[in-house]
Parts: structure tokens; sequence; C-alpha cells
């Protein structure tokens, strides 16, 4: 046996065995887990890391789809988190479990199961194994989604029957006019008894819904209802460009120093302050399909109890919540995981779940499907607050060393201070953290549940505005200051990165800002800045394989063409990322290539790692060029794809991109694995900012890089 080791935060708090791995007769191996599949591929990932410790060929595993009845509480699907924490766990678990096949001579793991108490823990003082992954198999799931049967969420009840679903009723939930709502209590009478009679209508406070046989009867109810049903509006902060003054606009801020480091020192007289404001406007997760959820109340003299299908990021706490506003115990409710239309953070889909929920009490034995309209999805959705960042350095040349001296840029300019301020509403408002529901039409009710302020993650856990805000780079003072706006009408949580998109754009725009000034180059400036030498390793290949220097001085010569360079570790403590970013600009900016090299650690499945990098890496290009919600004196109107453009397939850039070897830096063995599914976020943003500056010498610190904005930025 080894030394013991340091158990994954998924196996801390699910140790034991069974929580696990369940061995079937005929010798294949079942592995639960309590991450969701939200299409970035991570059943396939655990199921590589279950079958390669288990020494069993892919197809005698099984990955148990989440549900709260038997799957390990792993919290959230989020953050980038699920091969640290799931992987690792079901990785110690598997080795556990055939170190056991070998100590009781077992033929088969079907043999195993006589063996095993369901009590039994998993044993940290067996390694796993040292090696890389040797399966290489790709996902499973493709084919089937292509060319199989539906298995998405949205489909349950309509095109197949996925689940014994009997009874099928269909729910719309009915909206006042405006973001905050008081429905009058004069009128409602009359108004549903205007309605079919297969159509129920049910009401509690303020909140509304239908349900009725069909799709099309429960669409024309609602939106009969909407029109008869008098409602008091409350009126939205008169507030321009997605929030870029919200930071006057909020009623109250909580202003903390979130971290400092270093000592002050005075400045020589030479030395040279830089300071600029950066701004990242509210945006909506956009989701091609909007959320949809299945329920069903059963009542009998036995048991009672609710069932829910929904594509929520986190099946337990989506259960604490429902409890919590339907007042009845967590254990009397089932939450089973299915595929959705994916999300990028909290989206709609567990208040879309509530709604079904809410609407099934009313129907007992039914099973009720609510899906929102995409106007519902826009508006009711969560919104990625606005960020406004302030960045202000003391920079100050020094000697040159004597010998072997590096080029420009690299020592010869010293970072003295760095002050990070950053003004944003919270990134998370998500279910399961509060002793009272964050589902927003549950404050509706006349159980008055509290109106939620969107809180940020802790430090510990990657923070939330503040996430990557505190830099890569050395600097003798770092001060970072975190001023969370209060009071404000929009529920905010988290989407892809958090506050690591507009740090990271701040930090790198304002890094290549200084060296620009300075006549440094902006790769050289920043790799004598960082000292971590996975972060440099990064750095310098990404340069190397665009070959930079030859690269950009050629661009130059070309009108309106550009190359910028931007990198960051994700949460400084995740996934290494830099990202080029070669763009042309004419009457708006167009990003026609984008280079990535990351350092994921151990690489558990290059394919899936490689799209969840470039996917972010579109993603973040369509923020960067296009994105930014709206809203008028009462409601969100960014409410369809000519309100709120996306980036279009023909806008698509070319997109390389590199996986460091899973040793880099570490001759010893591998580097623990590490998420990719947000790293390209903030990097890819940056470089192409820092991509227009060189481009057109106009640097735009407010995103998106519209016509607008650029015209604003060339005449400041």
């Amino acid at each position: 046996m080894s030394q013991l080791l340091q158990p994954s935060a998924s196996l801390k708090t699910n140790p034991g065995l069974a929580q696990w791995l369940r061995f079937e007769v005929n010798g294949s191996v079942t592995v639960f887990t309590g991450k969701a599949e939200l299409g970035q591929g991570i059943l396939h990932a655990l199921k590589l890391m279950a079958a390669h410790e288990l020494d069993l060929p892919l197809d005698s595993v099984h990955i148990e789809t989440a549900n709260t009845q038997n799957s390990p509480d792993e919290g959230m699907t989020s953050g980038s988190l699920s091969v640290q924490d799931s992987g690792l766990a079901i990785r110690q678990a598997c080795a556990h479990a055939a170190y056991l096949l070998k100590t009781h001579a077992c033929a088969s793991y079907a043999e195993l199961q006589s063996h095993v108490d369901v009590k039994l823990p998993v044993d940290l003082s067996v390694p796993t194994k040292s090696t890389a992954l040797t399966l290489t198999e790709g996902r499973d799931d493709i084919e089937a989604l292509v060319q199989g049967q539906p298995i998405f969420l949205h489909d349950l009840g309509i095109n197949v029957d996925l689940t014994p679903i009997k009874n099928l009723l269909h729910g719309r939930m009915v909206r006042g006019p405006g973001l905050r709502c008081t429905l009058r209590t004069e009128g409602w009478a009359d108004a549903v008894a205007g309605l079919p009679k297969e159509v129920q209508a049910f009401r509690d406070g303020s909140l509304v819904g239908v349900v009725a046989p069909t799709e099309e009867l429960a669409e024309k109810a609602a939106s009969k209802l909407q029109r008869l049903l008098k409602w008091d509006v409350a009126a939205l902060p008169d507030c321009r460009e997605g929030g870029v003054d919200l930071v006057e606009r909020a009623p109250a801020m909580d202003s903390q120093v979130f971290y400092e480091s270093g000592e002050f020192h005075e400045a020589s007289k030479d030395a040279k302050v830089y300071e600029a404001v950066y701004f990242r406007p509210a945006l909506h997760h956009g989701s091609m399909g909007p959320s949809v959820a299945l329920a069903v109340w059963e009542f009998d003299q036995v048991s009672s109890g609710l069932k829910v299908w929904s594509h929520t990021q986190g099946i337990f706490p989506l259960r604490k919540d429902l409890a919590l506003a339907l007042g009845i115990d967590a254990q009397q409710i089932e939450v089973q995981h299915v595929r959705g239309a994916g999300c990028y953070g909290h989206n709609g889909a567990d208040d879309v779940a509530y709604n079904a929920a809410w609407l099934a009490r009313y129907v007992p034995g039914q099973c009720v499907r609510v899906q929102w309209t995409r106007e519902e999805e826009m508006q009711q959705s969560p919104l990625a607050p606005a960020m406004r960042v302030k960045l202000q350095a003391t920079v100050q040349s020094v000697a040159a060393p004597t010998s072997s001296s590096p080029p420009k840029g690299r020592a010869d300019l010293e970072l003295l201070t760095w002050q990070h301020d950053v003004w944003s509403q919270g990134h998370s408002s998500r279910p399961g953290r509060a002793a009272t529901p964050a589902f927003k039409d549950s404050w509706l009710t006349d159980q008055q549940f509290p109106v939620l302020e969107s809180i940020n993650v802790a430090a510990a856990a990657g923070a939330g505005a503040e996430r990557n805000a505190i830099p890569p780079y050395s600097s003798a003072h770092i001060k970072v200051n975190a001023h969370r706006l209060l009071g404000l009408p929009f529920r905010t949580s988290a989407l892809r990165s958090l506050g690591a998109h507009a740090n990271v754009f701040a930090c790198e725009s304002f890094m290549d800002e200084i060296a620009d000034d300075q006549g440094l180059d902006p790769v050289a400036f920043r790799l004598g800045k960082l000292k971590d030498p996975r972060a440099r390793a990064v750095v310098q290949t990404l340069a190397d394989q665009v070959n930079w220097l030859e690269r950009r001085q050629t661009l130059s010569q070309k009108e309106g063409w550009g190359l910028g360079i931007a990198y960051a570790r994700y949460k400084s403590k995740g996934a290494y990322c830099a990202v080029v970013a070669e763009v042309e600009v004419t009457h708006q900016v167009n990003v026609r290539r984008l280079w990535v090299v990351a350092d994921i650690g151990e690489v558990i499945h290059a394919d899936g790692a490689v799209s969840q990098l470039e996917g972010g890496a579109i993603q973040s290009t369509s923020w960067a060029l296009k994105e930014q919600a709206h809203w008028d004196s009462n409601n969100i109107t960014s409410t369809h794809w000519d309100a709120y453009p996306i980036l279009r397939f023909s806008e698509v850039p070319e997109v390389q991109v590199h996986l460091m070897p899973g040793h880099s830096q570490n001759s010893g063995s591998l580097n623990p694995p590490l998420g990719s599914g947000e790293a390209t976020q903030g990097p890819s943003t940056a470089a192409i900012a820092n991509a227009v500056f060189h481009a057109v010498g106009v640097r735009v610190r407010q995103l998106p890089l519209t016509p607008d904005n650029l015209a604003k930025s060339a005449l400041a």
C-alpha cells in the first residue's frame, strides 16, 4: 500500500465504494456520478477513466445518468471541475475495486459483489495507475445523437416515449408585462371563466399558470390570460449600453479588499503610473433550445412524492430548493437528469422545473410538461452581470543584468504596484445555497419568500466577480478590491467563466497597453513577468507555433490586419491557456483565426478537451463582437436573435488547438488533470481586443467590439 492520498472533493462527501460502483452479474461495472451530461462529453471521459483503472473494455463499463435516488451528491456540474472531482473519485474507487479483485482472486467483477460490504469506504491507500490513459475511443453517444432516437428532454412526451409517462398535460406560465410585476386581484374570475373547458388555470399570489391536453391549447390560454389580467409593473433602472452606468444606479454597494500581497514601495521619479477602465455588458445565456421540465405528483395510501425530469446542472441542489418552495421533505422528491439543450452556466433549467412541479401539484397523478418560450428564456433566466474593471499600475525601469541579458521587456521593466477594482452584481443565484428557494417564480407566491441577492462564489472555490482578478504577473504590491452592487432588479448568476471573462479581458488589455507605451513586445513582456514555468511554456509554445514576431510584422504591412495575444490560468489554479487572435478590421471586426495552446495536465479525452476549448473560444468571440443585453423601463427587450445577435456560422473563425503534454514541466510524473471547459473565455476576448489595437491603433475598452464602440473609442 502506498501513502494515503488526498481525496477529491466528491470523495470526501461520498466516501463509500458502493456510492460509486456496482458490480453486475455479467462481469460489467456500473459507475455512478452526480455530474450532469450537458453536451460537454463528461460521461464519456468518466467512462474512459473507469475502464482504464478497472482494466475493462469500454463496453463493459456503464455510466448511470445522475438521479437523486442512486447518485452520489456532487453538488453542481460547474466550474470545469467534473474531471478533478468526479473523475478522480471514480478513479480512486475503481483502483480500490481492482485491488479487491486481485486480493480475493476473483475471476471477474461479478464475483466481487459478495466480497464488498455496502458500507465499505474507498481505500485511499490503494495507488491509482500512474500511466496515461490508453483508451482513445471516441464518444459513444455521437452516433445516437445524429442517427438514433431522440434522447433529449425536449422530446419527452412529444416525439418519443422515453419514460412511462401517462396522462401528459402541457403547462404554460402566464407572465406580466414587466420584469417585476404584481398581479391585481380584480378580473381574475372573469378572465378564467372565458377559458376553454379543457384548460385549467391556477394562481398563487402573482404566480399564474395553465395546463391543457395540448401545447396549442396551453399557449392560447396563457396568451389570453396575459391580455386580460391586470398587473402593477415596477420600473427598471434607466441604464444604457447593457449596464455601463449600473454602478451609479445601484442602491447599495458592498466593498471589500479581496486580496493583497507584497509591500508598497515608493516609486522613483522616472516611474510611470497607468490607469484604465474596462467594461463588459450584461449577457444572456442564449441557449438554442429554451428550458423545459416534466413533473408528476403521485399520491396514494402508502406513499406520496414528486418526480421531476430536468436538464439541471445540480440534481441535489434542485431537490433541496423544490422541497423548500413546496413545503415537503426532500426525500419525497426524485430528480432525474435528462439531457437538454445544454447550458453555459445557470440558465432557466431549475426555474422551469419549479414551474412544472408547481403546476403538477394541482393535477395529482398527471405528468405536466412545461417548456419556456424564447421570450421567457431571455427574460426570466438569470443574466450574466455587467462588470466594470478599473486597473492601476506603477511601472519602473530597472537596470538590466550585465550578462546573459534577456530581450528587452523580459527583465528591464518592473511592476511596482498593481491594483484591480471590480464592480459587479453577484455571480451566483443557484438553488441549494440559501435557507429559502432561489426560484424567481417562487418569490411571487403568497408564501412571500424573500427576493435573494446574487452572491459571489467563495474564493476557495474560484470566486465570482473576483475570478482571475489576481494578475498572474509578478508585482511588488498587488491589491484587488471587490465592489458588489446590491438592490438592482436584475437576477444575475453564473455564465461560463463567471468574472474571469471581464477580468482577463481587462488584465490582458492593460498588459498590452503598458507594453505598447514602453515599446516592448507583448509576448516578451509577459514572459518576463510570469514565474510559473508551465505558464511560460504555454505562452512560448503558442508564440513559436504562430511564428509570432514574423507573422505580426507581416500583418502590420496589411491595412486593417492585426495579431494579438492573451494568457490566463483559469481561476488561478485550473487550466493554463494562451490565445492568439488574427483579425481584419473593415466596417466591423472580423476574427479570421484563433490559435489556442492549453495545459490541462493529464489529458483524459483529447477530442473532448479540444472541443471544449474550441467551443469556448468561439463563444468568447461572439461575446467580444456582438453580445449585449438590453432593457427598457419595464422589461428586458433583447428577447430574440435580431435584438440579441450571436455569432453566425459564416463568421466563425478558424480555430487551432494544441494541448501541452500531460507532464509539461514535470519530468517525474503526469500533472493532475484540469478542466478545459472555461479556460478560453477570457484569453480569447482579450486576444481579439489586442489584435484590433494592433490592426487599427484603437484601444476599445468597452465590449462588445461593435462598429459603434470602435468609432467611439477612436474619437475618445
